[in-house]
C-alpha cells in the first residue's frame, strides 16, 4: 500500500430518522481511501453508528480500529481482495473496520483490473428492484401519507419501522388496501415473546416479512415463534454480527429470511458467503441498509445482484432520499422501482470532494 487516508464525516439527514434504538439526525460516515503502490486508489466507508444501541461497535471504535489496521497496512502489499479479506479475519478486527478496509480495496482492485464490482462477484442482475424505510412517526396518518409518497415514486417494497406502542390494527389497514403493494416491518428488537399474539395477527396479512422482533440474544424465541407461524417470515437483523452468526442461523433454522448487511457481517465477502450458505439452506437471504452514502448503497446493489439475495427488494432508495448532500457523484434516480448497477469499475461512484469538504469533521488523517 502506497498510503490510506482517512476523512472522518458527519451527513446530515434532510429529517430525522426515528426507529426503536433512537433518532438519527447526524450520521458518522468515515470515508477510507487506499492507494496502491500502482498509483489506484480505492474508496470505502466506515458504517457503524455513534453509539451502540443499533450493534455492539461505535463508530469511535470502528475508526480507532481502521488506524490501528493502517499501520499494519501501509507495509503490506495483496494480489487479491480475498487475501485482504483473509488477513482481516485472522487478525480478529471489528466487523465494521474490517467492511471499510475491504470495501476500499475492492474498488482500487476492480479499477486496476478494469471490472465493476458486481461482475467481480458474480452478480447476474443489472436492474435491482429496490425498497425505501419509513421511520417511525409522531401519527399513523403521517405514516400512511410517507407510504402513499413512497408507493407513487414506484418502490417495490416499502418497509415501516415499527415499536411496541404501533398499532398493528392500522398496519392491517394499510395492506388491505394496497393489496398489489410489498411492505415489511422492522421492530428492531424492541418487541418480547409477550408479543406473539400480536404477532400472529399479521400472519395471513400479506405482510412480506417482519425484521428482528425480538432482542438479539433472542435465538430461541424467534426459532419458536417462526415455527408457528404460516405465511409471515421473521428475519435477523440484531441478531447477525458476524458470519458465524449466520451459520448459527441457518444450521438452527431460527428464522426463514436472513438480512445481510457487509458492515454488519465484515465486508463483501462475508456477506457473499452469508448469501451463498443461505441460498444453499432454502432459506431467504436479502440485503439491508445501513443509512450509508451513495458508496455503501452502490456495494449493497451489487450484491443485491447475487443470485438467491433478490427475493425481497433491496433496502436501497434513491441517493437524494435521507441526506442533504451525498459523498458520491451522479447517482442514479429509482426508475420503476429499480436501481441500475454501477457501469464504472470497482464500486462504480466517483466522490464529490466539495460535499467531503463541507461535512468534514477535521483534517484527514495519513498514513504512508
Amino acid at each position: 500500500m502506497q498510503q490510506i487516508k482517512i476523512y472522518p464525516l458527519s451527513l446530515t439527514l434532510k429529517s430525522p430518522f426515528k426507529t426503536a434504538h433512537g433518532t438519527t439526525l447526524q450520521r458518522p460516515i468515515t470515508l477510507v481511501a487506499i492507494t496502491l503502490t500502482n498509483g489506484v486508489t480505492g474508496y470505502g466507508e466506515i458504517q457503524s453508528f455513534i453509539d451502540d444501541q443499533y450493534v455492539p461497535e461505535t463508530h469511535m471504535q470502528s475508526l480507532q480500529m481502521v488506524q490501528r489496521t493502517a499501520r499494519q497496512l501501509i507495509s503490506l502489499d495483496f494480489d487479491t481482495p480475498q487475501m485482504v479479506s483473509n488477513w482481516l479475519t485472522n487478525s480478529s478486527h471489528l466487523s465494521f473496520a474490517k467492511a471499510a478496509v475491504e470495501m476500499a480495496f475492492w474498488d482500487a482492485y476492480g479499477k486496476q483490473v478494469k471490472q465493476p464490482l458486481w461482475s467481480m462477484i458474480g452478480g447476474q442482475e443489472k436492474q435491482i428492484a429496490v425498497s425505501s424505510v419509513i421511520g417511525i412517526q409522531d401519527s399513523w396518518q403521517q405514516t400512511q401519507a410517507v407510504a402513499n409518497n413512497l408507493i407513487e415514486q414506484g418502490y417495490q417494497r416499502i418497509k415501516i419501522k415499527i415499536d411496541q406502542q404501533t398499532d398493528i390494527t392500522s398496519i392491517k389497514k394499510l395492506l388491505a388496501q394496497f393489496p398489489e403493494q410489498m411492505f415489511s416491518l422492522d421492530a428492531n428488537a424492541s418487541w418480547s415473546i409477550d408479543d406473539i399474539a400480536r404477532l400472529k395477527t399479521l400472519d395471513r396479512a400479506g405482510l412480506a416479512l417482519i425484521e428482528q422482533p425480538f432482542p438479539a440474544s433472542a435465538w430461541f424465541e424467534h426459532k419458536s415463534v417462526q415455527q408457528q407461524l404460516d405465511q409471515l417470515q421473521l428475519s435477523l437483523d440484531e441478531s447477525l454480527n458476524g458470519l458465524a452468526d449466520v451459520k448459527r442461523a441457518i444450521t438452527e433454522q431460527t428464522t426463514r429470511a436472513l438480512t445481510i448487511k457487509q458492515g454488519k457481517l465484515g465486508g463483501i465477502n462475508q456477506a457473499h458467503q452469508a448469501i451463498n450458505l443461505a441460498t444453499k439452506a432454502k432459506l431467504n437471504p436479502w440485503i439491508g441498509g445501513m443509512l450509508g452514502s451513495g458508496l455503501g448503497r452502490a456495494v449493497d446493489l451489487a450484491l443485491a445482484s447475487l443470485p438467491g439475495a433478490n427475493q425481497v427488494p433491496a433496502d436501497s432508495a434513491q441517493f437524494d432520499h435521507y441526506f442533504e448532500a451525498d459523498i458520491g457523484l451522479d447517482l442514479p434516480y429509482v426508475h420503476q422501482g429499480c436501481l441500475p448497477l454501477p457501469e464504472r469499475n470497482g464500486i462504480g461512484v466517483a466522490i464529490d470532494w466539495q460535499t467531503v469538504a463541507k461535512y468534514l469533521i477535521h483534517e484527514p488523517i495519513v498514513y504512508q
